[in-house]
C-alpha cells in the first residue's frame, strides 16, 4: 500500500527535477512510478478483497460496477464547464513550467488522454467478462 501511494508523491515531487532531463528518462521515470502504483493497487485490492464477508463483497462489486461509471460520467460533465478548463489549464501550465500554455491543444490532449482511459476501461470489462464466463461455464 505504501508504493502505491508513495510512488505518485515522489513522482510529482520530483517534477521540478524532471523538467530539466531527456525525454527518455522523463519517459522511464513515469513509466515506473506508473508501473508501482498499478501493481502496488493491486496488492492491495487483492489483500482487501480476501479479508471481505459476503456483504462487503457485494458492496465492493456494487461500487466497482457503478463507480467507475459514475466518475467517467463527472469528467465528461466537468469537461464541458469553463471553471474545469481553468483548473486543467493551470496544472497543465504549472506541471509543463509554461506561463501560457496552448488551451486548445492541451484540453484536446485531456480529453483525449480521458477517452483513451474510458475506452480501455470498457475494453478490459468486455474481456474479463468473456473470460469469466468461458471459465464459468466449462463443464466440471
Amino acid at each position: 500500500m505504501i508504493a502505491a501511494i508513495a510512488a505518485p508523491i515522489v513522482f510529482v515531487a520530483s517534477l521540478p527535477w524532471l523538467q530539466n532531463q531527456p525525454d527518455a528518462l522523463v519517459y522511464l521515470c513515469t513509466g515506473i512510478a506508473a508501473t508501482i502504483t498499478v501493481v502496488g493497487s493491486f496488492v492491495v485490492a487483492i489483500y482487501e478483497h480476501r479479508k471481505l464477508d459476503e456483504w462487503h463483497r457485494a458492496a465492493a462489486g456494487f461500487s466497482n460496477q457503478w463507480g467507475w461509471i459514475a466518475g467517467s460520467g463527472l469528467v465528461a460533465l466537468l469537461l464541458s464547464l469553463p471553471p474545469f478548463h481553468g483548473l486543467v489549464m493551470s496544472v497543465a501550465g504549472a506541471v509543463a513550467g509554461v506561463a501560457d500554455p496552448d488551451r486548445t491543444l492541451a484540453l484536446i490532449a485531456f480529453t483525449l488522454g480521458f477517452m483513451a482511459v474510458v475506452v480501455a476501461q470498457m475494453a478490459c470489462t468486455v474481456v474479463l467478462s468473456i473470460v469469466w464466463r468461458a471459465r464459468k461455464s466449462r463443464a466440471a
